[in-house]
């Protein structure tokens, strides 16, 4: 098995994060993560090993539709709750159908209240089996302005509300998925009457039910607990806001990792024990008489699990199944009901909100420092409670409260008056409701010790600033070409605690002189700062090396500079593409270096192999020079990259490439695929190799075929999992019977068209985790006749009798690459023989080979033009092909 490693793709930060350190208390900054889907909903008339539902479930329905029991009425608001929910449709559906979508968003806009709009995007699909539909967040945030919960994820719809302002920008809230090709959506957008209009014979489920349910989903019906339905554990990066509420029959809180650790098979056991997953909150205690039965099936489904009510407990008929797994045939759940509201009541939907911010530090000693905060809420506030606590120079445990000073709205300010001298100012924010419900900014204030972050906020006043700007910058560029004259560097991110002033670059062509370009903030990202070089034409040219690096200026009254690199310059290397081709062929054995240009790759022959191809380093290493975007430098990879310096023009008649390899490269996850379903590449996958392809000098690459790894070939993951160190690194060494053929289709991405000139890369991406032998690449043919793995092959399926072998390249100029594989060797003689015309013996050679491999080049560039017969015998069995020599 593979190296056990951190899954960076389930906590993968969208929005940077840094922390800053000051006075021994770490601040966190706000952070955003992708969206968690709920795969879920499936249609109980379905059969599938993952959508098991209680006996006599269908039954129950239909005997509760001839009673007409079950036609509910639509949830009404009950208070004065008010949202505005923004529906985009990826494709606008019919009338009717996009009427049930608003009616179903109307609904849930009548019984949340944020000032802040919900935007939902909804797409019409093909879905997995059995599912009707899916939903989730888009993102999760938390150590957001408002926050209840220090370190807590939030779904991002509930974290504007809280925090009252947009926090992803133009982006969706939520996702929602739904099943274009289920045949019996009922779409009335008024309750049925009578079952001709609803019959539930006939299959019909009803879509409003199902659109409801998958958008209280995304509101906050979902959490960060992972599990594989076959393994044995459970985990999760950080809690959400939903699983803080999570507690098994014992009312034990499962996210307390003191009972629970994080990962374990303990934690999964308490999810798949039947009757032993709960909802508690304080709403709910409060309003509902019995414990809230989450869906706990012993085997654990990810599609239902854990963030669903109980089936059997809240069935059809009842207030509540709204949020159960699973919908039958002619069921209509129109309430969003008592538990969803009193539970999304205790997230933070019926809530207060501390908004305001941890100050920058400043050199301004003769100014008062003034404080201001917002105070927002959905219940009755105790006024006389809402206080400033502040400390200076001393132990937040011994602040003292200030009064704040209303101002217009919901506004309040407290001023601290200017003692002219420097100062460390800590502090939070607090008020009680009415019910004596405590609410602090930032969350859980003051925590001053046994947490891993300090819950307070501080600013230094000081004459004089010496605290350097954070910065951290990664993903390199290696190489450009000599045609490009814009060239995009990534973000790089920079914080102060005073503030940053300016960003910029500086670079040198071949220790030329300096050149200045400055550097535009980012509007998507907190923290970033984008760079670019803006070259004039003919500035460059093919091998020169291009310095550079990057300065970053705070606003102190004398500046604080960082630079990075820390010392000296990063530097890339200019390429010239050569004159582009239909068609390109190589073994390697000729050296083809001014062909490529390679990083990380070399022209090499391994040990034990005979002869040379194109090898990344055996082994190779992990990650260790760029980093993932938000990832604040500390998960790092590293691509190797073999770029073909040839454009190929796509032919209409034949686009592919082929080639033999042998890919030792590090196994992902169980299951896992390369990309994730917005089509980023999933982290989970870890290592892995690909072929890519660029119509525009290198500024865009696109994935010809998905990524793959060991695990394509079994041969390839047996060799693999042979040895291991102790830092779980494969120790397996590769050897040359392990070559497969790979084929791949330059047009099959749909992004290349014939005509189209593309650039060739070969990249082995290699995350901070476990690494092995590597990638070995021989026989590359692009878009020529199609050769095969081995051109000598004794025992065919369709004729496991016969000797067939093949030259590949012929014709040539005399050099040209034989390999032998049997399958049932037997006895291991076998000889060469080469004439001419004439029956003249030009070379004769006989091996006795150790194994059923053998791999040999021959170089006869002495030999003239013209024709040539090289006959193979083994062991009496005798082939002949010939061989055209052309100069």
């Amino acid at each position: 098995m593979c190296k056990m490693k951190s899954t960076f793709g389930y906590v993968l930060i969208l929005l940077m994060t840094f922390s800053q350190v000051v006075c021994g208390q770490k601040m966190t900054q706000m952070e955003i993560i992708p969206g968690k889907m709920i795969t879920d909903y499936a249609p109980s008339h379905f059969v599938g090993e993952e959508r098991q539902i209680p006996e006599g479930y269908q039954k129950k329905v239909e005997a509760e539709w001839k009673s007409n029991a079950r036609l509910m009425p639509h949830s009404k608001a009950q208070s004065t709750a008010k949202s505005q929910i923004l529906i985009t449709f990826e494709t606008v559906p019919s009338a009717d159908v996009k009427a049930v979508f608003e009616r179903a968003a109307e609904a849930w806009s009548n019984v949340i209240s944020s000032d802040i709009p919900i935007r939902l995007y909804v797409q019409w699909a093909s879905l997995g089996k059995n599912v009707l539909g899916k939903a989730g967040a888009s993102a999760h945030a938390r150590n957001f302005p408002g926050a209840t919960r220090l370190n807590t994820f939030y779904p991002i719809a509930l974290a504007e509300k809280m925090a009252h302002r947009n926090l992803n920008g133009d982006g969706p809230d939520i996702i929602a998925s739904f099943s274009k090709d289920y045949p019996a959506w009922y779409i009335g957008t008024g309750l049925p009457k009578v079952p001709s209009t609803f019959n539930a014979s006939d299959g019909q489920i009803d879509l409003y039910s199902v659109v409801l349910h998958e958008i209280g989903h995304g509101l906050g019906f979902i959490g960060q607990i992972n599990a594989e339905d076959a393994g044995t554990e459970a985990e999760y990066g950080v809690a959400g806001i939903f699983d803080q509420f999570m507690v098994n029959a014992k009312g034990s809180n499962l996210t307390d990792t003191t009972l629970f650790k994080n990962p374990s098979a303990a934690l999964k056991t308490e999810l798949t024990t039947k009757e032993n997953l709960f909802l508690s909150s304080p709403t709910l205690s409060k309003n509902i008489p019995k414990k809230v039965n989450l869906y706990s099936p012993s085997t654990f489904s990810s599609g239902s699990s854990l963030y669903h009510l109980d089936q059997s407990t809240y069935g059809v008929g009842d207030q509540n199944a709204l949020m159960i797994p699973f919908i039958a045939q002619g069921e209509i759940t129109h309430q969003i009901g008592p538990i969803v509201q009193a539970a999304f009541a205790d997230f933070g939907w019926k809530s207060t909100s501390i908004v305001t911010e941890n100050y920058n530090d400043t050199e301004d000693i003769d100014k008062d420092f003034v404080f201001e905060a917002k105070l927002f809420s959905d219940t009755l506030i105790n006024e006389s409670s809402f206080k400033l606590m502040i400390a200076v120079n001393s132990s937040i445990s011994s602040a003292v409260p200030y009064t704040p000073k209303k101002g217009l709205g919901n506004s309040y300010t407290v001023t601290l008056p200017s003692t002219k001298t420097s100062k460390t100012v800590s502090y939070y924010w607090t008020v009680n409701d009415i019910t004596g419900r405590k609410y602090t900014s930032p969350a859980e204030a003051p925590i001053i010790s046994g947490t891993q972050w300090g819950s307070f906020f501080q600013v230094n006043i000081v004459e004089k600033d010496t605290v350097k700007p954070q910065v951290v910058f990664g993903n390199p560029i290696k190489y450009m070409f000599s045609s490009q004259l814009d060239l995009p560097l990534p973000s790089l991110y920079a914080v102060d605690n005073i503030g940053i002033d300016t960003v910029y670059l500086e670079y040198s062509i071949n220790n030329g002189a300096v050149v200045r370009q400055g550097s535009l903030k980012s509007t998507k990202e907190e923290f970033a700062y984008n760079q670019g070089f803006k070259f004039l034409q003919g500035q460059l040219k093919a091998g020169d090396i291009v310095r550079y690096r990057l300065v970053v200026k705070d606003k102190a009254k004398l500046a604080n500079v960082v630079n990075s690199p820390s010392s000296g310059f990063y530097e890339f290397v200019v390429l010239n593409l050569q004159t582009a081709v239909k068609d390109y062929a190589t073994t390697f054995d000729n050296t083809p270096a001014a062909d490529f240009y390679l990083k990380g790759f070399n022209f090499s022959q391994p040990a034990g192999f005979t002869s040379i191809s194109l090898n990344s380093a055996h082994p190779y290493a992990d990650g260790n020079e760029d980093f993932e975007n938000g990832s604040a430098g500390s998960d790092k990879f590293t691509n190797n990259d073999a770029v073909l310096l040839k454009p190929i023009i796509v032919r209409s008649d034949t686009s592919k490439i082929y080639f033999n390899e042998i890919a030792l490269v590090e196994p992902g996850d169980s299951g896992e695929n390369f990309l994730n379903e917005d089509g980023s590449i999933n982290r989970n996958f870890f290592d892995y190799v690909i072929v890519q392809g660029s119509k525009d000098l290198g500024k865009t690459w696109v994935n010809l075929t998905d990524g793959w790894d060991a695990t394509k070939e079994s041969v390839w993951l047996s060799a693999w999992n042979k040895s291991f160190d102790r830092q779980g690194n494969s120790t397996s060494k590769a050897t040359s019977d392990l070559y497969k053929a790979t084929e791949i289709d330059i047009r099959s991405s749909g992004y290349f068209k014939a005509g189209d000139q593309v650039l060739l890369r070969f990249r082995l991406h290699a995350d901070v985790g476990a690494n092995g032998w590597g990638w070995s690449i021989d026989n590359l043919n692009i878009q020529g006749p199609k050769k095969s793995l081995t051109n000598l092959v004794l025992g065919t399926e369709d004729d496991p009798n016969s000797l067939r072998f093949e030259l590949f390249p012929n014709p040539n100029e005399g050099t040209f690459k034989l390999s032998f594989y049997a399958k049932n060797p037997g006895s291991n003689d076998l000889s060469v023989q080469i004439r001419d015309l004439l029956g003249r013996d030009i070379l004769t050679e006989k091996f006795n080979m150790a194994g059923p491999f053998l791999e040999k080049t021959y170089a006869l560039t002495h030999l003239g033009t013209g024709m040539y017969f090289i006959e193979v015998d083994w062991n009496g069995q005798r082939s002949v092909r010939r061989m055209l020599i052309t100069k």
